[in-house]
């Protein structure tokens, strides 16, 4: 029980940190392109 606690508190660590991981590059990506917009105009 106490393992299976400790798996899937592991595996819920693992998820959080992709999508945070995928919000934050899609977030960098958006500025990055609406930065180069301002550059270009």
């Amino acid at each position: 029980m106490n393992g299976d606690a400790v798996f899937w508190g592991s595996i819920a660590t693992v998820v959080l940190a992709i999508v945070i991981f995928v919000y934050l590059a899609f977030k960098i990506r958006s500025l990055m392109k609406s930065d180069a917009e301002k550059h270009n105009s």
